[in-house]
């Protein structure tokens, strides 16, 4: 009976480099230089392709034989839509911020005085950085509403590309559950042809130890074909982990970039170290530096800073605010500026330059 250590240990370790590819952004990762970053994003986008693409080589000719015209159907349609999202993920702009576009992205969005105040400048780009922008060290530019630089397709995803890559992590999560389920139910087929009491669902009947063993000779009866549907099995709940984050980050009216910045501030207001204060409605406003946002339904009430010593911030901090600075202790009594509710954050993900109903003005 061949072994199936090595084909169980290459899968394994694809499924480790999966991980990596997935969530690259690791704090180990992060201490490797920025050359070796940039081509480590390369090669980790190649190797998605490569893994795509070989997997796809050892399982649909071993299979295809043996589906139906709708079935066929189905698994082209399922196979060729991430390429497509990927293709369009990778050439889309992610909103990197030029000279000539740097008034359209001030304009996009308000700033918040939490996370993001005017004033900020950018010191590589020289220019000042518009509200929820990011300066990628990787793709050394300045990009729009920036979520954070995925080695998934080698580019930032930001205000451009942030749709296309939604589609393309809930096309690969359907890819690779349909790939799994797929690959089981014809190899249960298979153990089936064999062994007439064989059923998938009913493991106590045939024992734990017999049940592992019969699925290890269905899996030897077609190595490629096994070892890829195991891969994909194993691969799903990872591609659908990252696929309910973002989209959790898209109900909360967020980016991955801004999720890291509350973080930061919650841990100040655990400590004490965080001060909120409301701004002034006839607040004087540099419209150089802040410039009006006619399309955001919602404008900033509210300061906040934290301090290095548990203390109100200084008078230079006063931000034309109303009354003393107020200690927060949580992060749920802070009002976050960008989410305006489910249909209007998803409408600013997927339509460009959405314009927000009536309903939505305060």
């Amino acid at each position: 009976m061949i072994s199936l250590k090595w084909p169980i240990a290459v899968v394994l370790s694809v499924t480790f480099a999966v991980f990596v590819t997935f969530f690259g952004r690791l704090p180990a990762l992060s201490l490797v230089p920025k050359p070796i970053q940039r081509v480590r994003c390369q090669l980790f986008q190649i190797f998605f392709i490569i893994l795509m693409a070989g997997g796809e080589y050892l399982y649909l000719p071993a299979i295809w034989h043996r589906l139906t015209l709708f079935a066929k159907s189905t698994v082209v349609l399922a196979v060729l839509v991430p390429y497509v999202f990927l293709y369009l993920s990778c050439a889309a702009d992610p909103g990197y911020i030029t000279p000539d576009n740097h008034a359209y992205h001030m304009s996009l969005y308000p700033y918040d005085h939490a996370l993001f105040h005017p004033g900020a400048d950018c010191k590589t780009c020289g220019f000042l950085k518009p509200p929820r922008s990011k300066h990628c060290s990787v793709c050394k530019r300045c990009v729009a509403k920036s979520d954070h630089h995925c080695v998934f397709i080698n580019s930032c995803v930001g205000y451009g590309n942030q749709h296309w890559f939604i589609l393309l992590l809930a096309s690969t999560a359907v890819l690779c559950t349909y790939g799994g389920l797929l690959g089981a139910s014809l190899l249960s087929s298979s153990i089936k042809e064999h062994f007439i009491e064989w059923s998938p669902w009913h493991p106590r009947r045939h024992g734990l130890g017999t049940y592992v063993v019969m699925w290890g000779w269905g899996v030897q009866t077609d190595i490629g074909l096994g070892a890829t549907a195991l891969l994909a099995g194993m691969t799903s709940p990872l591609v659908w982990g990252l696929l309910i984050y973002t989209l959790y980050l898209v109900y909360c009216g967020t980016t991955t970039n801004e999720s890291f910045k509350w973080s930061v501030y919650e841990d100040d207001m655990g400590d004490g170290f965080a001060f909120r204060r409301k701004l002034s409605s006839k607040r004087a406003r540099d419209l150089a530096r802040e410039p009006l946002c006619p399309r955001w339904p919602v404008q900033p009430e509210m300061a906040l800073a934290a301090t290095d010593d548990g203390k109100p911030p200084p008078a230079s901090m006063q931000l034309a605010g109303e009354g003393e600075w107020e200690r927060v202790w949580k992060l749920k009594d802070v009002e976050n500026l960008y989410d305006l509710g489910l249909w209007d954050n998803l409408g600013d993900v997927f339509v460009a330059d959405y314009r927000f109903g009536a309903a939505s003005f305060r």
